[in-house]
């Protein structure tokens, strides 16, 4: 399910009571979390599939806890918007870039192609951009993608 990278670190995790102790990057963790996505959507069984979904929710919260941002200044011009993980930064990026080459949005198997990934995969982030406030989607809608961040807050493409 995971790269061997990852699944080594996951066994070799020490408990600290009930919590688990794993060294993740928070683009391991976004991997992770795009991994047990994906075998949820792929799993047949209910109480397996709740399971899972239940562990994506856990990874996406440590994700935020960790991306999120203070923002006490009063003189403020502008709200900035929690800031993204490598991974959704190219995602958010390709979103930009093939609107402006096309002129539309691309469709999930153009992300798919892109990143070499499957399905589930893609279909997750696009979900978590779009919760995560970085994008705006219909949801059922093909190439309904919008981005909602200006180009200089993107990284390059790479």
């Amino acid at each position: 399910m995971v790269d061997a990278e990852i699944e080594g670190r996951l066994r070799n995790a020490r408990s600290s009571g009930l919590d688990l102790i794993v060294g993740l990057t928070l683009d391991d963790v976004d991997d992770l979390a795009g991994h047990v996505a994906a075998e949820a959507n792929r799993c047949s069984e209910a109480r397996v599939r709740r399971v899972l979904d239940a562990v994506y929710d856990r990874l996406a919260n440590i994700e935020d806890m960790f991306t999120d941002e203070d923002h006490e200044a009063a003189d403020a011009v502008s709200y900035e918007a929690k800031p993204f993980t490598p991974k959704q930064g190219q995602y958010l990026a390709f979103i930009y870039y093939y609107t402006k080459i096309h002129g539309r949005a691309p469709a999930e198997a153009d992300f798919q192609g892109f990143f070499r990934v499957t399905p589930p995969v893609v279909h997750q982030m696009i979900k978590t951009l779009a919760a995560r406030g970085f994008i705006d989607r219909e949801p059922g809608a093909p190439r309904s993608i919008t981005l909602r961040l200006a180009r200089a807050r993107l990284p390059d493409l790479e």
